[in-house]
């Protein structure tokens, strides 16, 4: 089975430190090791798992940048929120404290997350090795070396495809690759949305294909697809 490697995004869970009262320090795990996550998106269907040490040579090269919204917010842009201090991996996963920058821009960041409005946190990263198993009912991925570029916290932290990743994407796949995924797409765009079951919509070669069906129609998975067709 064949899945994206380059610019890979996953969520994960953090905390305000608490043996730090002013608010400006975070930490928690980025990816916790042998534990199965259901990837169902636009990505395919698999278990993906991180290998103890996929993250041990990456991280002894360099250190992520700490970013909002993989650095896509307005506000704050490009520029790092703030420095991570401690970067490590041990027995349960990779483990990341960060300290935000105390400036006007990244305010309303840190209130965000003091409040509990913000809780997650994503990374982006290449996949360098990987293992597969379908042998099962359903494929596994194991990845065992990784590329980590960026993390930082995020308002929607799930497996989204947004038009700067899936743009990133497409770079990275041949003329057969991209065939096969706008066939893929294809077919989970004709699959009647849930409670509609008359509704098709048409093919993605029609300029008009993402007015067919209403987005109150639409599966979750039907929008997934369309963000990415409309970049093929």
């Amino acid at each position: 089975m064949k899945a994206p490697k380059n610019n890979v995004c996953r969520a994960a869970r953090f905390e305000l430190a608490e043996e730090h009262d002013d608010g400006f320090t975070l930490e928690g795990y980025a990816a916790v090791f042998d534990t199965p996550t259901r990837i169902d998106s636009w990505e395919g269907q698999f278990d993906e798992e991180l290998a103890r040490g996929a993250f041990s040579k990456t991280i002894s090269e360099r250190k992520p940048v700490l970013q909002f919204d993989h650095g896509r917010d307005v506000a704050t842009g490009s520029v790092p929120i703030g420095a991570i201090e401690v970067l490590r991996e041990d027995e349960r996963g990779l483990f990341v404290r960060a300290r935000l920058h105390d400036n006007s821009r990244v305010e309303p960041i840190r209130q965000a997350i003091a409040s509990g409005a913000i809780d997650g946190m994503s990374f982006r990263f290449r996949v360098l090795r990987e293992d597969w198993d379908e042998s099962g009912d359903v494929p596994k991925r194991v990845i065992r070396e990784v590329e980590l570029y960026e993390v930082g916290p995020v308002v929607f932290p799930a497996y989204e495809a947004t038009t700067v990743g899936v743009r990133s994407l497409l770079a990275t796949l041949d003329d057969d690759e991209r065939a096969d995924l706008v066939v893929r797409l294809a077919e989970e765009l004709a699959t009647p949305a849930a409670g509609d079951a008359g509704l098709q919509a048409t093919s993605p070669q029609q300029p008009d294909a993402g007015q067919q069906a209403t987005s109150g129609t639409r599966t979750k998975n039907q929008r997934k697809a369309l963000t990415v067709l409309h970049n093929v």
